[in-house]
Parts: C-alpha cells; sequence; structure tokens
C-alpha cells in the first residue's frame, strides 16, 4: 500500500469495570482524532457499564459506580464511536486490550469493528528502545513528556497521542504504516 503524507489516526483508552470475560464492561472512553500530527477532533465520556465497577478498579481510576449512574450506555454512544473510528488506524498503548473490549462491546450493538490497529508499546520498544518499562507512565516520564492524570480514559489518550507524534517525527509515516496490524481494513 503507498503511504499517504498523512496518516489518519483515532487514538484510544477505556476504563473497564474490571469483571472476568464479557462482564468487563467499559465505563469511559477517549478518544482523539489525529491527521498525521495534527488534532482533528476528540470525544470523551463515561459510560454506564450496567454492572457493578469492581472496587480494584474503582481505586486504580478513581470511577465510581456513583459516577457512571445516569451515564449513557454503552449502546447510546456506539455507533458516533464506531463513525469517529471509521476509516482511521486504532491505536492504544496495549492496543489488544482496547481494542478487543470496544470489539465486544460493538458486537453487542450488532455493529462489526475490526479496525488496523497501531500498538504504542510495541512501537515504542522499536523506537526508543533500551528504557526499563514500556508502562504509560513510565514511558511518559522517561521520554520527558508532561505527568497526566493515569487510568482516565482522556489523559491515557493524550498522553498515547505525544508517544505517537515522537515516534511519528522520529521515523515517519512509512515505518509507522509497517507497524499497523489489519492493515487491510485501513481506508483513509
Amino acid at each position: 500500500m503507498d503511504c499517504p503524507h498523512d496518516l489518519k489516526f483515532a487514538v484510544v483508552d477505556v476504563e473497564t469495570s474490571g469483571g472476568a470475560g464479557d462482564q468487563n464492561r467499559v465505563t469511559e472512553i477517549g478518544i482523539l482524532l489525529l491527521d498525521g500530527t495534527e488534532p482533528a477532533g476528540e470525544f470523551h465520556t463515561l459510560v454506564d457499564p450496567g454492572v457493578p465497577i469492581t472496587p480494584f478498579v474503582q481505586n486504580l481510576t478513581g470511577i465510581t459506580d456513583e459516577m457512571v449512574n445516569g451515564q449513557p450506555q454503552f449502546s447510546k454512544v456506539a455507533e458516533h464511536i464506531a463513525g469517529l473510528l471509521d476509516g482511521r488506524i486504532f491505536v492504544a498503548h496495549n492496543v489488544q486490550f482496547d481494542s478487543k473490549v470496544l470489539r465486544t462491546e460493538m458486537k453487542r450493538c450488532c455493529i462489526a469493528f475490526d479496525p488496523p490497529r497501531l500498538c504504542t508499546v510495541k512501537l515504542s520498544r522499536k523506537v526508543f528502545p533500551g528504557h526499563t518499562s514500556y508502562s504509560l507512565h513510565n514511558l511518559t516520564e522517561s521520554l520527558g513528556l508532561p505527568d497526566f492524570n493515569h487510568h482516565r480514559a482522556m489523559a491515557d489518550t493524550l498522553a498515547c497521542a505525544e508517544i505517537l507524534k515522537m515516534a511519528y517525527a522520529k521515523i515517519g509515516p512509512e515505518k509507522i504504516l509497517k507497524e499497523v496490524k489489519n492493515l487491510k481494513h485501513y481506508r483513509p
């Protein structure tokens, strides 16, 4: 595939209820759209998961059952999210987790979801080798990026986007494109 000058990305982070398997539901989602490295839109919302949030996750994220009570359920925002992500490379720090959670939620809403994916953990290991940890917090700190509100969707999304922008500036769009999985579904 020829590489367009500016790749279209959707940098995403989801926070979840922490349940096992299909009981793990979205409680918050943050999306930053990038055309190349330029912001092209964003979306953020808390989501009522319809299941209790585990105490561990409440402690980790600060998101409580009370906070999500009365927020839209995923089915109410699914089509809007699908529209935002359409035609873009889905980017996340540990993309397998975020894309799997969203694929499961989209399937419940009868929306096909199998985007091209880019993992900033794997990308960072290649572009910024030699770090002792590639967790989002440790990596942003070692790359000299500003501190952020860890384990909240939009803050994690923006931190992940900064890592993507640094990698993009260092290696360019052609090499970034080589790291994308499921590329056959990319139609900018």
